[in-house]
């Protein structure tokens, strides 16, 4: 393989932003499908008489609005990074965004749900305010944490495709225009 052949990551880059948004997109679009169905199934099973668009409503609802915060959480990430030497100082920005993410998140839903209830005749209740942000926090937290986990395996790939640090070769035709000369000793920084 010669030297002016692109690399992976150079012919993965036009690509990119195509794959980013198909993989967030298509993520949850099939978690909504298949918390719908599962939910639906405990219903059936629970013998409780539930219309079928309910949980439809309920897991789109959330999906689309989680959907719609993941460019948020990536651009707070990049804004406060989370490596080893910017943890201690970084986190609890995370922290207090995790319960910014979670509120966003349920008047999003909840504003979605009442849209289609409404549009069915019908009202939604989200029930007992203090209660069910309590309970939605306890799923967003870890939602936005995975969304952060995804995010850094990604980067990691990326850099790890960027391939490693190392001298230049003699070129493959002709003699060298300037001395090839080894030093003893370099320095290197890895990824990032």
């Amino acid at each position: 393989m010669n030297s002016t052949s692109p690399s992976l990551l150079e012919r993965y880059q036009p690509y990119r932003r195509l794959v980013e948004i198909g993989f967030w997109v298509g993520s949850y679009c099939l978690f909504a499908v298949l918390n719908s169905i599962i939910v639906m199934l405990d219903f059936e099973r629970a013998k409780l008489d539930v219309a079928t668009w309910q949980p439809v409503v309920w897991e789109w609802s959330s999906h689309l609005v989680g959907l719609a915060l993941v460019p948020a959480i990536i651009a707070f990430e990049r804004r406060f990074p989370l490596h080893l030497d910017t943890l201690r100082r970084n986190l609890p920005f995370h922290v207090l965004a995790t319960v910014v993410y979670s509120l966003v998140h349920v008047l999003g839903m909840v504003g979605l749900r009442k849209l289609a209830y409404a549009s069915q005749g019908g009202h939604y209740d989200f029930g007992n305010w203090p209660r069910e942000l309590v309970y939605e926090y306890l799923k967003d937290w870890r939602t936005y944490a995975g969304v952060l986990l995804i995010v850094g395996t990604y980067d990691l790939l990326l850099l790890r495709l960027q391939g490693e640090a190392r001298l230049l070769d003699a070129p493959d035709e002709g003699p060298a225009v300037e001395p090839i000369e080894r030093p003893e000793r370099f320095l290197v920084r890895k990824l990032g």
